[in-house]
C-alpha cells in the first residue's frame, strides 16, 4: 500500500492530529512571552565594596587589586574590569557562555571568602550582584512631593525604601525593586566645640555614647516555673528628640545630655548621586524582572498597582519617565504587522502566477496550519516572540509555500492534464514529488544547522532564528504532504472540466504578458550558457570577484540600525566638580532636550549608590546618564540620528562638560557593547597609561573619519587634599595619627 494512500484512507485520524497540533499552536501564540531581544548577555557578577574614608587610590590598591587578582583565577572567566572611586570599589567579572549565573556568583563568593583576611579592617562586607539581561530596569518610576504637600524628597525616599518597595515586591512578575536618588534621611549631630571643651568631652566620647544607646540588645530568656519570656533591652531611637536626650557624661552638677553639647536635627546623608525625572529632582524606583521573566508582564503588573499606590499616597506624584514597554510593543507590533502584510502579498503573488482561485485557496489554507505547528513547537521548547524569532517567521513566509505549491501544481497536472480521478491525482501527485521536496527542505535545513552550533555571541543570538526557521520548514513539509492532500479533493474538484472563470482569465493575462516573456528569456539564456559554458563561467567568476570587492563599501555591523526612539546621553563634568555644579550642567542639558517638541520623557542619573546596580555601578558624582524618549518614527519628522546630531552639537557648546556621548539605544541585544570601537590599553603604571591614553585619544580624534564621539573611561586629573601629621608634635600632645583622623571625620 502506498504511503499517501494509507493515511488518506484514515482522514479522521490525520485531521484530528493536525487540528490538535493547531490548537496547541494557537494556545502557544497567545501565551508565548514577548521581549525585544533574546537573552544574550554573558553571565556577569558585580562585586561592590565600600571602604569609608578611603581615597580612590587607596581603594584601588587595598581593595580592588586584591579582588581582581583572586577573581581572575576563577575558571571560565572571560574578562575582569573594575572602577575605583572615593570609598567605593566596583569589580565586574564576565564569564564565558555556558557558565550558569548562579554558579558564577557562588564561585565569586568563594573567591572573596579566600581573600577576606587580605582586605582592610574598615571595609564593609562586599556586596555581590548577579548581572544579566534582567538587570536593566523594565520601568523607572519617578516619585516627588505634589505641590503643597508637607513631604520633602527625604520623606519620599523613606516611603519609597519601605512601604512602596514592599508593595511592589509582592507582585508576582517583579523580581527586584531598587530605589535611587540620594536624599537618604539621617539624624545629623552638629557638635558645639565650646560646649565639649566646657564639659571636657571629645567627639569620640559622643560617638561611643550614641553607639551604646542606639541598639536593641537581646538579653536572653526569662524562665519561671510556669512560663518563659524573651528579655531584651530596648534602645533604638524612634524620634529625633530621643537622640538629644541621651546622656553622654556624668558631672557633679548632673548628667550631660547630647542636646547640651550638640544640635540634633533631621537631615539627609551627604549626597553623591542625584536623579531627575522629566527635568525635576525626584526619587527613582527601578522595577526589575526575573531572569526568566517577561518585560511586558512585569510592566503590566506594575501598571495595575499604580492607581492603588496613588490612592494610598496622595501627597506623592508618580510618573514613568523611562520604560521598555513602548519600544517592545511597537517593535513586536511592527513585526507582526509585517508578517500579516507578507502573508497577504504572498497569497496575492501566488494567485497572479497560478491564475487559479482554488489553488490559491489551498495554498493560503496551508499557511495558517504551518505557522500554528511552528508556534506549537516554539512554545513547547520555551521560545519567545522577539526581534530574532519574528524575523525567522517573516523570512519563512515565502519558503513555506515552496513545498505546498509544488504539491498543488503536481496534483493539478495529474487531475487536469492526465485526466485521472481526483483521488488518484492526489495520491500520485503527492507521492511523485514527496521525496523531491523533502530533499529541498533537508538541504535548506542543513545550511541552518551550523549556525545553531557555531558558538559564542552569534550562536546565542541567531540560534533562535535558525531553530525557528528549521521548525517552520519541517512544519511546511508536514502540512504539504498531509493537509494539502486531505483538502485537495474538496477544493480542486471542478464541475466544469477545469474551465477558468472570468477573474482567473483576466489574471491569466499576467502570465501571458509578464511571466511568459521572463520564462522564455530564461530558457534562451540557459541555452546560450550551455553552448558557451567557458564564457559564462569566466563571466560569473569575474562578477563574483567584483561583488566581493564592493562588500567593503557596503559596510558591516553587528545589527542593522534601528530607530527605536530612545537616545542615551553619557556625560562627564570636570574633575573635582561638586554634585551641585554637575546638577546645574545636567539642568542645562535637560532644558536643551525639553525644547524639542518630539521629546516625550527624560530620565537622568548622576553618580551611583553602593547597594544599587540597575542605575549603574562605579559612576562618579561628575558622571551622568540621560535617557531621552522620543515620539515614534511615524509621528516624528527627523530620524533618531538627526536628533542625535542636533543634541551633540548643542551639548558641545556647554563649557563645563569634559565629555559627552550621544548614542541610540536598542540596536543590539548585547548591552555590554560600549561602542563600535573600544580600545583598551593595559599596564602597571597609571601615569604612563594616562599619557598614552591622551595620545591615543588625539590620534583617533584626528585620524578616524566618521567618528561622532570619543571618550576615555578615566583620567588622572582629579585632585585631593592630603596632610601629614608631625610625629614630634603628636608625641608632644600625646595624640596618635588615628585619633587625629577620627577627629577630622567627626
Amino acid at each position: 500500500m502506498r504511503l499517501v494512500d494509507s493515511y488518506l484512507k484514515r482522514p479522521h485520524l490525520v485531521s484530528s492530529l493536525v487540528l490538535l497540533a493547531a490548537v496547541i499552536g494557537f494556545v502557544g501564540y497567545r501565551r508565548m512571552p514577548v521581549n525585544l531581544f533574546p537573552d544574550s548577555e554573558r553571565p556577569k557578577v558585580a562585586v561592590v565594596s565600600v571602604y569609608p574614608g578611603a581615597s580612590a587610590e587607596d581603594v584601588e590598591a587595598e581593595v580592588t587589586r586584591p579582588i581582581e587578582k583572586e577573581l581572575n583565577t576563577i575558571e571560565r572567566v572571560r574578562l575582569v574590569t573594575s572602577v575605583s572611586k572615593d570609598e567605593v570599589s566596583a569589580v565586574t567579572v564576565e564569564f564565558h557562555y555556558g557558565e550558569g549565573l548562579n554558579t558564577a556568583a557562588t564561585d565569586v563568593a568563594n573567591g572573596l571568602e579566600k581573600i577576606k583576611a587580605q582586605l582592610p579592617d574598615g571595609l564593609r562586607p562586599p556586596m555581590i550582584f548577579k548581572v544579566s539581561s534582567a538587570t536593566p530596569a523594565v520601568m523607572t518610576l519617578a516619585l516627588r512631593p505634589r505641590p503643597g504637600s508637607p513631604l520633602d524628597l527625604s520623606m519620599v525616599r523613606q516611603l519609597a525604601d519601605n512601604p512602596i518597595k514592599e508593595r511592589l515586591l509582592q507582585l508576582p512578575e517583579v523580581a527586584n525593586v531598587e530605589v535611587f536618588g540620594a536624599n537618604e534621611p539621617v539624624i545629623r549631630v552638629d557638635l558645639d566645640r565650646d560646649a565639649l571643651e566646657r564639659y571636657h568631652l571629645t567627639p569620640l566620647d559622643v560617638r561611643a555614647a550614641i553607639t551604646a544607646f542606639n541598639a536593641n540588645q537581646p538579653v536572653g530568656l526569662l524562665i519561671t516555673s510556669q512560663s518563659q519570656f524573651l528579655l531584651k533591652r530596648m534602645g533604638e531611637f524612634q524620634r529625633t528628640s530621643d537622640v538629644a536626650r541621651i546622656p553622654v557624661a556624668h558631672r557633679e552638677g548632673g548628667d550631660v545630655h547630647l542636646g547640651d553639647v550638640a544640635n540634633v536635627y533631621r537631615s539627609v546623608l551627604e549626597p553623591q548621586s542625584a536623579y531627575h525625572g522629566d527635568g525635576a529632582p525626584a526619587i527613582a524606583v527601578n522595577i526589575q524582572r526575573a531572569t526568566t521573566g517577561v518585560a511586558l508582564a512585569t510592566i503590566a503588573d506594575v501598571a495595575r498597582v499604580l492607581p492603588e499606590l496613588e490612592r494610598t499616597y496622595p501627597d506623592i506624584a508618580f510618573s514613568i519617565p523611562d520604560t521598555q514597554g513602548d519600544l517592545i510593543r511597537l517593535s513586536v507590533g511592527n513585526m507582526l504587522g509585517a508578517l500579516r502584510d507578507a502573508l497577504f502579498m504572498t497569497v496575492l503573488v501566488i494567485f497572479l502566477f497560478l491564475a487559479d482561485l482554488r489553488g490559491m485557496t489551498l495554498a493560503a489554507v496551508s499557511l495558517p496550519f504551518t505557522y500554528l505547528l511552528t508556534f506549537a513547537v516554539m512554545w513547547l521548547i520555551g521560545y519567545e516572540f522577539d526581534m530574532v524569532t519574528l524575523t525567522a517567521v517573516i523570512v519563512a513566509v515565502g519558503m513555506l509555500l515552496d513545498d505546498a505549491i509544488v504539491v498543488i501544481e503536481n496534483i493539478e497536472r495529474h487531475y487536469h492534464e492526465q485526466k485521472t480521478n481526483i483521488h488518484d491525482a492526489v495520491v500520485g501527485g503527492t507521492e511523485e514529488v514527496m521525496l523531491a521536496i523533502f530533499s529541498g527542505t533537508y538541504a535548506t535545513i542543513m545550511v541552518l544547522v551550523p549556525i545553531i552550533f557555531i558558538g559564542g555571541f552569534v550562536q546565542t543570538v541567531l540560534r533562535p532564528l535558525s531553530v525557528s526557521l528549521t521548525v517552520a520548514l519541517i512544519a511546511s513539509y508536514v502540512v504539504s504532504v498531509t493537509v494539502i492532500p486531505l483538502l485537495a479533493p474538496y477544493i480542486l474538484r471542478r464541475g466544469d472540466a477545469g474551465v477558468r472563470n472570468r477573474l482567473e482569465r483576466f489574471v491569466f493575462r499576467f502570465d501571458r504578458f509578464v511571466v511568459g516573456p521572463i520564462r522564455e528569456f530564461y530558457v534562451r539564456l540557459t541555452g546560450r550558457a550551455l553552448h558557451h559554458r567557458a564564457l559564462f563561467l569566466v563571466g560569473g567568476v569575474v562578477l563574483l570577484a567584483v561583488s566581493a570587492r564592493q562588500m567593503r563599501l557596503i559596510g558591516r555591523n553587528l545589527m542593522p540600525p534601528m530607530d527605536t526612539g530612545i537616545i542615551k546621553v553619557a556625560f562627564e563634568t570636570d574633575a573635582n566638580t561638586s554634585l551641585a555644579a554637575t546638577e546645574a550642567s545636567l539642568g542645562h542639558m535637560e532644558r536643551i532636550i525639553r525644547e524639542r517638541s518630539d521629546v516625550t520623557s527624560v530620565s537622568s542619573v548622576i553618580g551611583s549608590e553602593p547597594a544599587v546596580i540597575s542605575f549603574g555601578a562605579g559612576r562618579l558624582a561628575q558622571q551622568g546618564l540621560i535617557t531621552v524618549h522620543l515620539t515614534d518614527r511615524f509621528h516624528r519628522h527627523e530620524t533618531i540620528w538627526q536628533v542625535e546630531d542636533d543634541l551633540r552639537s548643542r551639548f558641545r557648546q556647554i563649557p563645563d562638560l569634559k565629555s559627552v556621548d550621544v548614542f541610540d539605544f536598542g540596536a543590539t541585544p548585547l548591552s555590554s557593547i560600549r561602542s563600535p570601537v573600544d580600545v583598551m590599553i593595559s599596564g602597571p603604571d597609571l601615569a604612563e597609561l594616562d599619557r598614552i591614553g591622551s595620545d591615543v585619544e588625539q590620534r583617533l580624534r584626528h585620524g578616524v573619519r566618521g567618528a561622532t564621539s570619543l571618550s576615555r573611561s578615566w583620567t588622572m586629573d582629579s585632585q585631593e587634599i592630603a596632610f601629614r601629621a608631625d610625629p614630634d608634635k603628636l608625641a608632644l600632645y600625646r595624640v596618635s595619627p588615628a585619633a587625629v583622623a577620627m577627629q577630622l571625620q567627626g
